[in-house]
């Protein structure tokens, strides 16, 4: 009988949360990642952590209610309500754990104002918010380590699912260098991030390749909302990718523009006076796009913010501009563009966490849950903990996986050689994904980029590049149908809600008022709609 374990892949927020609620109830688990926790996405989220703590202005049903109407009431609100109602004491028990947020003068966790939010509701530690929560987070682990409840494979990546039918019983894990190959058995937890590598233009790591997901896809895993990606306004092109410039400038109260007769025109205080710069990401990534179609730049301006900000709110932002961008933005404005930020889409997960195969379980931006068609800033943090947390819960409370497994058969390696395909195949999949999940789409658009990707599989069917690594011939394949998973979902949903916008639907339908669900089924992918929760 083969020894079973809780196999986590992925060691960010998400991950770390579900190895810790492991832990503390005695349950041995395995953390894998190519990379150490202290290099995970969630070490860049700047912003803060979402939790209705005021309770005299808020509350988390309150809480709730935003975070439907930003995702365009598409989300589980059962879901929703749960993450929001145990807000309150994830915030509490961090602080009682030694995170250093940026405390009020009653020396309490602090809150700031965040983009489609009508109150402060956002706890942050200046502007370096995830790599605090991860300090606290890895020092945690690390007592378990210790005491050998949790197990590390740093340096390891995920090669493919274990399945039979509708079953995961593990995984392949396979050594970049040494290309050693291991299996491991047990309950699947996946944590492994969005999808930035499949883009490359993204803020995010692009390590975060998107491979786990996709290959999850490519095994049957159902897929949902893959059409909503955020662009997130305020991001600056930089050495092949997007720096990131935190919504906190604007929640500190900075201000954007555009120049006319060279004066400054502050066109979303002009637009939306109620919530000016703090409206939704995907309504301001929007106007910016308009303005950008006019040939007009966008700036950033936070010149006239007090000098405590700077120093204490702030000062990540101020350091980052000044050594990688050589502008001083307290003395000049940012010039600033919509870039690709988070996707809200992912595994399809239910509200505790499981996914369309038994024993499999997903959580934080790998999966579909919270965020609908447009993520409220400060409740990506939020969702990967509580997430990671619901979903080792499932896990545990879930049967023991049956016997009688099948051996799997060996998904790659029987292609021609074709050297050096590798890389120029994963450019050209990344350019069609741009160009045909753009802010703004349309059905023409959409038809020859789904033309290009099909014409990408078949090139990538025949082909197998022997200088590249097994898993990376492997990532290609899955990431490619994948991408096309997610092409047909934007061509499927006939309206613009939220993060998705066609040109030729601008109006939000109500039909539509549903998940789109990708499903790769005997060899073809069905795309359908389903109510979230249902």
């Amino acid at each position: 009988m083969m020894e079973e374990k809780m196999i986590i892949i992925g060691t960010g927020a998400a991950g770390l949360s579900a190895a810790l609620e492991f832990a503390k109830n005695g349950v041995k688990s395995i953390l894998v990642s190519d990379m150490p926790s202290e290099r995970a996405q969630s070490v860049m989220a700047e912003g803060g952590i979402n939790a209705a703590v005021n309770t005299e202005k808020d509350s988390p049903k309150f809480h709730a209610e935003e975070t439907m109407k930003a995702g365009r009431y598409i989300a589980d609100p059962k879901a929703v309500a749960q993450m929001t109602e145990a807000a309150p004491q994830i915030i509490e028990t961090l602080f009682s754990e030694g995170m250093s947020f940026t405390l009020n003068e009653d020396e309490r966790p602090d809150a700031r104002a965040f983009g489609g939010q009508s109150v402060k509701r956002t706890f942050f530690a200046a502007a370096n918010t995830g790599k605090q929560l991860m300090y606290v987070l890895i020092d945690q682990v690390r007592r378990y380590e210790a005491e050998e409840i949790i197990e590390r494979y740093t340096g390891w990546s995920f090669l493919k699912l274990l399945y039979d039918g509708a079953q995961a019983y593990g995984c392949v894990l396979v050594h970049p260098i040494t290309q050693e190959k291991k299996n491991f058995y047990g309950k699947v937890l996946i944590t492994s991030g969005g999808l930035n590598g499949m883009f490359g233009n993204a803020t995010g790591s692009v390590r975060n390749t998107g491979a786990v997901s996709a290959n999850l896809f490519a095994s049957g895993v159902r897929f949902a909302n893959g059409e909503f990606i955020q662009y997130h306004p305020t991001t600056v092109k930089l050495h092949g990718k997007n720096m990131l410039i935190t919504e906190a400038v604007r929640g500190e109260g900075g201000r954007l523009y555009v120049l006319e007769n060279n004066k400054p025109v502050y066109f979303m205080e002009e637009k939306y006076p109620e919530l000016g710069n703090l409206m939704p990401r995907d309504v301001i990534a929007r106007e910016e796009w308009m303005h950008m179609e006019q040939g007009k730049q966008i700036y950033l301006d936070m010149s006239h913010l007090d000098k405590e900000v700077y120093e204490k709110r702030l000062k990540g932002v101020i350091d980052d501009c000044i050594r990688f961008l050589d502008l001083d933005p307290r003395k000049e404005p940012i010039p600033v563009l919509p870039g690709i930020h988070y996707f809200m889409g992912g595994i399809w997960v239910d509200t505790d966490h499981r996914t369309s195969m038994r024993n499999l379980y997903a959580a934080g931006e790998c999966a579909c849950q919270y965020h609908g068609a447009n993520r409220l800033g400060g409740n990506s943090l939020l969702g990967a903990l509580y997430g990671g947390s619901v979903a080792a819960k499932s896990a545990m409370k879930d049967e023991s996986i049956v016997e009688n497994m099948k051996p799997m058969p060996d998904a790659v390696g029987r292609r021609a050689d074709a050297a050096g395909s590798y890389a120029e195949n994963w450019k050209q999949l990344q350019e069609i994904m741009k160009n045909g999940l753009g802010i703004v789409r349309c059905e023409e658009t959409l038809k020859k980029t789904l033309a290009d990707i099909d014409n990408l599989l078949e090139k990538v069917e025949r082909e197998y590049d022997s200088s590249a690594e097994e898993v990376e011939n492997q990532a290609l394949s899955d990431c490619c149908l994948l991408g096309k998973a997610m092409l047909m979902c934007a061509m499927e949903r006939k309206e613009s809600r939220g993060s998705h916008i066609r040109s030729d639907y601008p109006a939000e339908c109500e039909k539509y008022q549903k998940q789109t669900i990708a499903e790769y089924v005997t060899g073809k992918i069905q795309i359908h709609f389903q109510k979230a929760g249902e």
